[in-house]
């Protein structure tokens, strides 16, 4: 049977605006769109074929016919319709898209019709689509584009292919500004503005784009866990995920909507890490229903959870297993249901408190409630070491059946919610000021104390500071049981210490250990292996453990206090080889410095070639021009005499031409490539690679070629 191909080639037209060019149909070879041929105006949808790339230069604009989005009849003014496509126009890559802006010339994504409720499609790569960047681009007014019953891509930028970044850009007024979906292998969401501060759809904003959606993800395949880190969110945020995340040192500033600003929901057996973020004013900041069955692992650990005034969660979450650990909550509380874990180091200041579940609640502070109910409700029989001051105007739910252990209570009001409770809390060396009357249970130990003596259990109970003050009573006072304690306090001091010097070491009452040392840290910076530049946010774990961890931060500094023993510190980061530095000893008090390399691996290095799978090495290599039309100088450091190659790849890793195969002398050397392939034709504009191989050391850059 004969086969009638037809091929649609780039349009380009000059439209009536002066300089601009009007663009669409399908890029069938790699192509760049510059700031000198400003603005582009997609008038037609743009495909960009398999194995072809789009490389958008800093300065440049590019502007989408929109359309008028106020109701659910989209009809063909967002939706492909028998086979016609939108008239809101978009970009589908199904190869390569690289938008590198800068911090002097970003990059911008807009509407070309500058009206209430107008909307463009979006930036769409379906499954198997090449690499994808977008760094200091700006993008506003997106919607979406239904293709299909299967495809209805919704986020400005919509990836459902396997390796993204997305760096330093600005979200202004999408629908949902990135989603993600499908196939993952590495993404990296960084540095990013996300902010809602205009008219954008009439009529469907909280029911179609669900409080308009930041980052949406739907993960049907994933092979490393995405990272979402130093974002700012804005008004109207809410963040859903169904796939696990490494959500690290984002700022989250949620005013609009009642929703939460973190949606968690995930159905497998992985683990999530939330770490060091700044929830600002959410009505609950995280929330997460979880599988019965799987039970996904949530660690939750020093964020901050703040609202200036009235009532919130921070967290609200069932059906996991948990570590929420040194977070600071203030005018909000968390809630768990059926959960399994700790809950341990946390402070929280005029918040509610449920937390049931299999769970150990340990080295907390709960202070400052004073809402219409109770500040504590629970069913637990691990409820170890932790201060409840001040809450107001009852401290526990009317049926808790709960055993108390070394937990300071006082200056609350009522007990309990009702004047008499359902359940018979028992109270094992605790210090109180009310008494064990029935249906409460001595256990013995307990310490009742009046206001006076109160006041001199703490350095400064008035003003919230629960250290214990000198010859405090709480001193060595509590039930010295090793199931009943971590070995830490709520400051990462020891446990168990000799507090008042008797010879006799014994647990404090209350969340800190009085005189106590510091656990030991091992600190660092994390490097790439070739450049020596920072690694930011890397994940280390002490022995594989995923509950001991930290994060190194943006400049690839991390710390992390352990108990005293030896460990080995693994690491892990999307587009980085991992890594393991064994036997890092820790003593108390001490801090043990140490360095490592992490390896990028280059998503546009050995797509089809192996040969671009290569080792790195450190032989400085560089060019000049970069860009550069049609000479570049590439230049490499040998430190011996050596068997040297220099040879150019495309981006599919296939070799275009070999510069230099001789042995040369040790010193600094120079290969001028002119553009030309191995049969001396000329090459079109895109990004290329050279590779410059001296014996067993191996170097990559990317350089491009512009005309």
């Amino acid at each position: 049977m004969n086969k009638i191909i037809v091929l649609v080639t780039l349009v380009i037209t000059l439209s009536s605006i002066a300089s601009a060019i009007e663009v669409g149909g399908h890029l069938t070879e790699d192509t760049i769109w510059t700031p000198e041929n400003n603005p582009y105006l997609v008038t037609s949808g743009v495909f960009v074929e398999e194995d072809i790339s789009l490389t958008i230069l800093p300065g440049t604009i590019v502007k989408f016919d929109a359309r008028l989005l106020d109701t659910f009849d989209f009809g063909n003014d967002f939706w492909f319709v028998d086979g016609i496509e939108s008239s809101a126009k978009f970009i589908r890559c199904e190869g390569s898209i690289i938008a590198e802006g800068t911090e002097e010339s970003n990059i911008t994504f807009t509407r070309i019709q500058d009206e209430d409720y107008y909307c463009w499609g979006n930036i769409y790569l379906p499954e198997d689509a090449g690499f994808a960047s977008f760094k200091f681009c700006n993008f506003e007014y997106a919607a979406f584009v239904g293709y299909s019953i299967t495809e209805q891509p919704d986020g400005a930028l919509s990836i459902r292919s396997g390796n993204a970044k997305i760096e330093n850009c600005t979200f202004l007024n999408n629908g949902n500004s990135i989603e993600i979906q499908s196939k993952i292998e590495n993404i990296e969401i960084l540095n990013n503005l996300f902010s809602i501060i205009g008219p954008i759809h009439q009529g469907v904003a909280n029911i179609y784009f669900q409080d308009f959606m930041i980052i949406k993800t739907i993960y049907l395949n994933s092979t490393n866990i995405p990272l979402i880190a130093n974002n700012v969110f804005n008004q109207g945020v809410v963040i859903s995920f169904t796939y696990p995340i490494n959500f690290i040192d984002n700022e989250i500033n949620y005013t609009s909507y009642s929703n939460p600003s973190l949606w968690i929901s995930i159905y497998d057996e992985s683990s999530s890490y939330i770490f060091s973020n700044q929830f600002n004013n959410t009505s609950t900041g995280i929330w997460g229903s979880g599988d019965e069955e799987s039970m996904a692992n949530l660690f939750i650990k020093d964020n901050q959870f703040i609202r200036s005034g009235g009532q919130g969660k921070g967290i609200e979450i069932d059906y996991y297993n948990i570590d929420i650990n040194n977070n600071y909550f203030e005018n909000c509380g968390l809630d768990t249901g059926h959960v399994f874990g700790r809950i341990t180091n946390n402070t929280i200041r005029g918040g509610q408190t449920y937390f049931h579940g299999d769970i150990t609640y340990t080295n907390n502070v709960n202070y400052d409630y004073n809402s219409s109910s109770y500040a504590i409700s629970t069913y637990q029989d691990q409820i170890v070491n932790n201060i409840f001051v001040n809450n107001y105007p009852k401290l526990l739910s009317d049926s808790t059946d709960s055993l108390f252990t070394n937990c300071i209570i006082l200056m609350n009001g009522d007990l309990h919610w009702w004047p008499i409770p359902h359940g018979s809390d028992t109270f094992r060396n605790c210090i109180i000021d009310f008494p064990l009357d029935p249906p409460l249970i001595d256990g013995g130990g307990n310490i009742i104390v009046d206001s006076l003596q109160a006041q001199e259990i703490f350095v400064d109970i008035e003003n919230g500071d629960f250290h214990l003050a000198a010859n405090s009573m709480a001193i060595d006072a509590g039930f010295d049981t090793l199931d009943y304690y971590y070995p830490f306090d709520i400051e990462n001091s020891v446990r168990v210490w000799d507090g008042d010097n008797d010879g006799n070491s014994i647990i404090d009452i209350g969340a800190y250990e009085y005189g106590a040392p510091q656990l030991g840290k091992i600190t660092g910076y994390i490097r790439e292996s070739i450049s020596g530049e920072p690694v930011n946010y890397v994940l280390l774990k002490a022995n594989d453990e995923p509950g001991e961890f930290t994060f190194a931060d943006s400049s690839g500094y991390f710390e992390i206090q352990l108990p005293e023993g030896t460990y080995d510190l693994y690491a892990e980061r999307v587009f980085y080889d991992d890594n393991v530095i064994y036997t890092v000893t820790v003593e108390n008090e001490q801090t043990t410095e140490i360095e490592f390399d992490m390896t990028y691996n280059d998503p546009l290095v050995g797509s089809d070639d192996n040969e671009l799978n290569i080792q790195h090495s450190k032989l400085n290599i560089s060019n000049y021009p970069n860009p550069f039309n049609p000479t570049t100088t590439i230049s490499f450091n040998l430190p011996s005499d050596s068997d040297v190659s220099v040879e150019v790849y495309n981006v599919k890793g296939q070799k275009v031409k070999t510069l230099l195969s001789e042995k040369i002398l040790q010193g600094q050397h120079n290969v001028v490539w002119n553009g030309l392939n191995q049969k001396n034709k000329p090459v079109s504009s895109g990004v290329y690679f050279y590779k410059v191989k001296a014996e067993n050391q191996v170097s990559v850059n990317r350089m491009l070629l512009l005309k």
